[in-house]
C-alpha cells in the first residue's frame, strides 16, 4: 500500500480510509480514474463552454483524457495478462489479446459506417462528427470522403480506418496497440524489458526530432490510418508500452513506492503535478476569462515552451512527465483516502470506468443528437453546465440499466 507518511495524529483515521489489501483481478481505483476522465472527455467533445470546461482544457495539468485513457489501458493489459502469462504462459495470452483487438476494430468500423450512413439523412447536421475544427487555428478538416465519392469509397476508407469521427479516433489507436501487445509481453517474458523500453524510446525520439516539412507535419504515420494525425503510433506507443510494463510489475512498483525510503518520490510527483498545474494556468487561451488565468509567464514565452515540450499530437516530453507524476499522485491519493472518495464518487464513476468502450460508443451519437438540438449551440454558461452534467447522467443511467449491452461492446 502507498503511504503518504501522514502525521501520527491522523494515522488511525487514515488506516480506516485506506484502500484495503486485495488480490482481486480488477482494481477499482483504475476504474474510478477512468470514469473521472470521462468528465474531461465529455467537456471537450460536447463543445460548449461550461463549468466542466474549467477542468477539461488542460486546467489541472498539461494533460488530456487521451493520455490517461491510453495509460490506463496499458496498465490494465499489463495487470490482467501479466498474471495470466505467469500462470499459464505467454501462448495463453495471445488469443484473447488479438480477440480484444478484433472487438475494438469491429466497434470502430461499426461506428464509422453508421455515422457515414447518417450523412444521407436530409436535414441532419453532421459537422460535429464528420469534421474537425482546430480550437487554436480555427481550421476545419473533413474526416469523411465526399458523398459524391460513393458508398464504396466510404466502406474502403472505413475498413482501413482512414475516416471516422475524431471523437472516436483513439479507438483506432487501441486496435493497433492491442495487436502489438503480444510482442510487448513476449519481450517481458523473455526478460528483454530493457531492450523493449530502449526500442520504444528510440522510435519516440526519432519521431519527435524529425524536422518539420513545408506543411508543418513531421510525424511518422506507420499505419496510414486517420487516427495517426492526432495520435501518431510512433509517439503514442511509448506511453502504452511503458504502461503495460508498469501493469505487469505493478506489485513490485507499489511495494517500492511504499518503502519509507521511496516516499520522497510520491511527494516529488505531487509537487511536480502542482507545478504543471500552475504552469498550464498561464495558457493565454481566449476561451477563458481573464480572471481564470495566471500571468506568471508571458504569453509568448508560454507558447514557445508549450510548442517545444507540451504538444499533444507528438506527446511532448513535458506532457509525458506531467502524465506520469499526475498519475502517481492520484493513485497515491486514492490509496490512502480510498473509502471516503469511493463513497462520494465511486457509485457514479466506477460503473462508467468499467464500461468504457460502451460509453465511448454511445457518446458519439449523443454528440450528434445534442448538436442537432437548439440547446447544443447555447452560449448560456449555466445551461451548458447542465448540458454536460445531463449527458454524463444519461450515459451513467444507460450503463446501470445495461441498455443495448447485448449489441454495444463494453
Amino acid at each position: 500500500m502507498i503511504s503518504l507518511n501522514l502525521p501520527a495524529a491522523s494515522a488511525g483515521r487514515s488506516q480506516g480510509w485506506a484502500f484495503p489489501d486485495s488480490h482481486a483481478t480488477r482494481d477499482p481505483r483504475l476504474d474510478l480514474l477512468r470514469g473521472l476522465v470521462f468528465v474531461l472527455l465529455f467537456a471537450v467533445h460536447f463543445d460548449v463552454f461550461s463549468v466542466f470546461t474549467y477542468l477539461s482544457w488542460e486546467r489541472i495539468g498539461v494533460v488530456s483524457s487521451a493520455e490517461t485513457f491510453v495509460a490506463l489501458a496499458g496498465i490494465v493489459v499489463g495487470i490482467v495478462f501479466g498474471r495470466k502469462m505467469r500462470a499459464d504462459g505467454l501462448r495463453a495470452c495471445v488469443r484473447p489479446m488479438l480477440a480484444r483487438a478484433w472487438d475494438l476494430y469491429k466497434a470502430n468500423l461499426l461506428v464509422i459506417l453508421l455515422v457515414g450512413a447518417l450523412r444521407y439523412l436530409p436535414g441532419l447536421d453532421m459537422d460535429s462528427v464528420t469534421t474537425f475544427s482546430d480550437p487554436y487555428t480555427g481550421a476545419i478538416y473533413p474526416l469523411y470522403p465526399l458523398l459524391s465519392e460513393g458508398a464504396f469509397k466510404l466502406v474502403l476508407d472505413a475498413t482501413l480506418l482512414r475516416c471516422g469521427p475524431h471523437q472516436f479516433q483513439v479507438i483506432g489507436l487501441y486496435v493497433v496497440l492491442f495487436l502489438l501487445s503480444p510482442l510487448v509481453l513476449y519481450c517481458i517474458d523473455r526478460r528483454k524489458t530493457r531492450w523493449l523500453s530502449a526500442a520504444s524510446f528510440a522510435l519516440y525520439a526519432y519521431n519527435f526530432f524529425l524536422p518539420e516539412t513545408v506543411s508543418g507535419t513531421a510525424e511518422i504515420r506507420l499505419t496510414g490510418a486517420q487516427f495517426e494525425y492526432a495520435f501518431p503510433l510512433a509517439a503514442w506507443q511509448l506511453l502504452y508500452v511503458h504502461a503495460v510494463i508498469a501493469g505487469v510489475f505493478k506489485e513490485q512498483i507499489v511495494e517500492f513506492l511504499s518503502r519509507p525510503s521511496s516516499r520522497w518520490l510520491v511527494w516529488l510527483s505531487a509537487t511536480l503535478a502542482l507545478g504543471f498545474m500552475v504552469f498550464t494556468l498561464n495558457h493565454p487561451m481566449d476561451k477563458f476569462p481573464e480572471w481564470t488565468r495566471l500571468h506568471l509567464i508571458g504569453s509568448a514565452q508560454f507558447l514557445d515552451l508549450y510548442g517545444r515540450f507540451f504538444l499533444k499530437h507528438n506527446l511532448g516530453p513535458g506532457r509525458l512527465l506531467n502524465e506520469v507524476v499526475l498519475f502517481i499522485s492520484l493513485f497515491a491519493l486514492l490509496t490512502v483516502c480510498w473509502r471516503p472518495i469511493e463513497r462520494a464518487l465511486g457509485w457514479f464513476f466506477i460503473p462508467l470506468g468499467r464500461a468504457s468502450l460502451y460509453v465511448f460508443t454511445v457518446h458519439i451519437f449523443l454528440v450528434l443528437l445534442v448538436d442537432n438540438l437548439p440547446l447544443g449551440h447555447s452560449e448560456n454558461f449555466v445551461l451548458n453546465s447542465l448540458l454536460h452534467a445531463g449527458v454524463l447522467a444519461v450515459v451513467w443511467w444507460c450503463v446501470k440499466k445495461e441498455w443495448l449491452f447485448r449489441w454495444v461492446p463494453h
